[in-house]
Formats: C-alpha cells, sequence, structure tokens
C-alpha cells in the first residue's frame, strides 16, 4: 500500500511538474537590417552588411519574462570598386556572442564588463520577469548617429551603453510569435 501510495504521489508531481512547464510559450524573433553597408569609393573597398538579431524568448503563464536570450550574426563581405567579392567565402561566420572578447567592443565601452556579450547578458538580466510590453516600453535616447536606442532606465544605465534597438525589435517579434 505504502509503494503505491508512492508511486502515485511521485506521478501526480511529475504531472504538475510538467503542467507547468506546458504552460510557457516560446517565441523567436529575428530583426534583420543592411543599413551599416558601405559602397565602395575612393580605391577603399565597400562593405555589404546584414545583421540579424536574433532573441529567443520563454514566457511564463503570467506572460512574463522567464528566460531571453539575444545574439547578432553580423555577416560582412568587402566588394571591391569594380563590385567584385573581396572576402574569404569559404570564412566561418561567429555571432557576436561566439566571438566574445574577440568582438572588440569593450575598448569602446567605459564599462568594466562592457564587450558585447557582456552587455547582452546584462541587458537579458534587466528583462527578466518584466512582460514583454514593460521591456518594449522602457526610456531610450540618442546617443548619436549610430546609437539611436540606448537604454535610460536606472535598472540598466549602468550596464549597457549600447544600442538595444534591435534587440527590442526582435523582441517584439519573439513576443509576437509566442502568442
Amino acid at each position: 500500500m505504502k509503494k503505491l501510495l508512492s508511486v502515485v504521489l511521485v506521478v501526480m508531481l511529475l504531472l504538475s511538474i510538467s503542467a507547468a512547464a506546458l504552460a510557457d510559450t516560446y517565441g523567436l524573433g529575428i530583426s534583420t537590417s543592411i543599413g551599416s553597408s558601405k559602397p565602395a569609393a575612393d580605391g577603399k573597398n565597400g562593405t555589404a552588411q546584414v545583421d540579424s538579431t536574433i532573441c529567443a524568448l520563454v514566457l511564463d503563464e503570467e506572460g512574463k519574462i522567464k528566460s531571453v536570450k539575444f545574439d547578432v550574426a553580423q555577416t560582412k563581405v568587402a566588394i571591391t570598386e569594380k563590385g567584385e567579392i573581396a572576402a574569404d567565402m569559404t570564412a566561418e561566420i561567429k555571432s557576436k556572442t561566439e566571438l566574445g572578447d574577440d568582438y572588440g567592443m569593450q575598448k569602446a565601452s567605459p564599462l568594466e564588463k562592457g564587450e558585447w556579450f557582456e552587455q547582452a547578458a546584462a541587458f537579458e538580466a534587466y528583462c527578466l520577469g518584466k512582460t514583454p510590453e514593460e521591456v518594449l516600453g522602457m526610456k531610450t535616447k540618442v546617443k548619436d548617429d549610430h546609437h539611436q536606442s540606448v537604454p535610460d532606465e536606472a535598472d540598466v544605465v549602468s550596464t549597457v551603453t549600447m544600442d538595444v534597438g534591435a534587440m527590442l525589435a526582435a523582441l517584439k517579434k519573439a513576443a509576437d510569435s509566442a502568442k
């Protein structure tokens, strides 16, 4: 009898855990831009550049962010003035997270943890427990021509100085796909 009761309790526990997990919704969003491309001119190569910002999202049963991950695939292809590709067509293209410290943003950042992957992790932490709408409604500011959506919220300004506009666009798409 005790064994049967134990088995029933274990099954009920497993069902309740799986029911809670089934209440989660998952979303994926990608925001793509070619805005950083540059034409070849004055004897210098141009660059065809595609930036794809990816957001993977888990929402809990209340619609709050339970887990979120951001990354960027920044694909650059050098183009000569003659329109020829001047890039290694077989080279592996790593995301900003995969590049880690090699991305090189730390030298331009005033933050101790200023590399791209560190600031992305700080932004992800800021998002946790909020609804996508709360994150999308965050205050941002224009820093310069290349940084049009820099966080201007007390909870995040000390850890994120990069533009998060593409991240917010990808988050919106991920939240929309989770519904």
